[in-house]
């Protein structure tokens, strides 16, 4: 009878800790998943996500910089340097959840100069496994159907220059970019380094993020 007691003990103790395992795994954050046809993370679009839609797939922020007086046209960032990602959350109007309408995917180690730490490279899958290994000529083959377009020296020097995380300031970018149906997508190819450094997926400056 002990020995059955004892058994019953220690079923119904493993069962809690696999219950507790099973909780921890769904109430865990996702692996970024990021679809660069469509400009979805983890299957929502990045320019309808409010902060509480990036709590809910990625968990807490490793930092959030927010503008000294909230007001229309005034942005903050939502950081996760863990996943190599940064959220640029646009003030549309009073009352209205803050929406994302621009996000920087690093592929490169990048010091974050006002957090004082590193965005580490983003670990999740990207559409057709892009990596920092990519060349822009693999970019314009890989994505010819969206015809990839070179950004102007002057205005990707002034693209690199707005992402005031750039590495160094004397690397020489190459900018690439796609437009989308409803957004644009901005490859960095660090000249000097010779490698990918980042991928912005952006709203045009006339296209408003959508009402929540």
């Amino acid at each position: 009878m002990g020995k059955s007691v004892y058994t019953a003990w220690v079923l119904i103790w493993l069962g809690c800790l696999l219950g507790l395992g099973v909780r921890a795994e769904s109430t865990s954050p996702e692996v970024p998943i990021v679809n660069l046809y469509r400009g979805e993370i983890n299957g929502k679009l990045f320019s309808a996500m409010t902060v509480d839609t990036i709590r809910s797939l990625l968990g807490p922020p490793s930092a959030i910089e927010e503008p000294e007086r909230r007001q229309e046209g005034q942005e903050t960032h939502i950081q996760y340097h863990a996943l190599g990602l940064s959220f640029e959350m646009h003030h549309t109007r009073e009352q209205v959840p803050l929406q994302c309408w621009r996000v920087h995917i690093y592929l490169t180690k990048t010091w974050d100069t006002k957090a004082g730490t590193f965005f580490l490279p983003f670990p999740g899958r990207l559409s057709k496994q892009v990596s920092q290994d990519w060349t822009p000529q693999r970019i314009k083959t890989e994505f010819r159907q969206w015809s990839p377009k070179n950004d102007p020296q002057e205005q990707a020097a002034t693209l690199v220059h707005k992402d005031q995380r750039a590495p160094a300031a004397q690397e020489i970018y190459q900018v690439l970019y796609l437009d989308m149906l409803d957004f644009r997508i901005n490859f960095f190819y660090a000249q000097t380094a010779q490698h990918l450094h980042a991928i912005q997926l952006t709203l045009p400056h006339t296209v408003k993020p959508k009402p929540w």
